[in-house]
């Protein structure tokens, strides 16, 4: 949580010795003289005071109609498709989600070790259903590379962008492993329309919705990456073929509680 602003000792100074010196003003002693009588009025200056109330009125209603009509008549901003990718059936009886970073390490290694026989094990066979979440922290190239996952999706891969992406990570994040070019170069590479793709990854077209998911991430608490939950349950830190087994088969009451591995994370090899 960011530190609150302190107070600001003098904020409203200024409004009470406003009022101070309006009271002080208004207690002189001093009654002001009787003005002097006003001269007769005009029929005519009757009629302009009697109509430029309802006149200005009458302009102000106008003028405002005029905005509200300018703004329905304005086309909506656009939005993006913000489908979340997954793989498996809807109707699964476990979803599991993964929270994500293209430049996180040891997401790579779990994508690299263990992704493949996860996917086989229980997504293939309808087991699971595995959701998609990004949690783009390590800076620009992770939003970058996980918009770019994303317009592939607009052209049916986005997982086989995903897994180039984790074969193609830097050591050291945002050292130019994500460049635009390169994302156009992995979209080149895996067959893609590259005029739609390309102007997909120059706009930033799915920013917006990769940012809201790493702000839903970092509101549910999540610290890390990678992280996981299997039907809600948590699991933060890179997982065995074993330990997903294990947390899948409690979910879906296959395996009793005391078998569930522990939420904390665990080490890669």
């Amino acid at each position: 949580m960011a530190n609150r602003r302190p107070a600001d000792p003098a904020h409203g100074a200024g409004k009470g010795s406003t009022r101070s010196e309006r009271r002080a003003a208004g207690h002189q002693g001093t009654r002001p003289s009787r003005p002097a009588p006003k001269a007769p009025e005009s029929a005519l200056a009757r009629t302009v005071r009697r109509w430029a109330l309802p006149a200005v009125l009458a302009v102000a209603v106008v003028v405002a109609a005029g905005v509200i009509v300018a703004g329905m008549m304005a086309p909506p901003a656009p939005v993006a498709n913000v489908v979340r990718p997954a793989q498996g059936p809807a109707t699964a009886a476990v979803t599991v989600a993964e929270y994500s970073d293209y430049q996180c390490d040891y997401c790579g290694r779990w994508a690299r070790q263990v992704e493949a026989s996860f996917n086989s094990t229980f997504v293939a066979t309808g087991k699971v259903r595995f959701e998609w979440h990004d949690d783009a922290w390590e800076g620009q190239e992770s939003v970058d590379a996980a918009n770019a996952a994303r317009c592939a999706g607009d052209q049916g891969k986005f997982w086989e962008m995903h897994d180039l992406l984790y074969n193609s990570q830097n050591a050291t994040p945002n050292t130019g492993a994500f460049t635009k070019d390169k994302l156009k170069s992995m979209g080149a590479t895996l067959g893609l329309n590259t005029v739609t793709f390309n102007a997909c990854v120059d706009a930033g077209t799915y920013n917006a919705a990769v940012q809201a998911d790493t702000a839903a991430a970092q509101s549910a608490g999540i610290s890390g990456t990678p992280a996981f939950s299997v039907n809600g349950a948590p699991l933060e830190g890179y997982q065995t073929l074993a330990q997903m087994t294990a947390a899948i088969d409690t979910a879906a009451g296959t395996a009793p509680a005391a078998s569930s591995p522990a939420a904390s994370s665990s080490t890669a090899p």
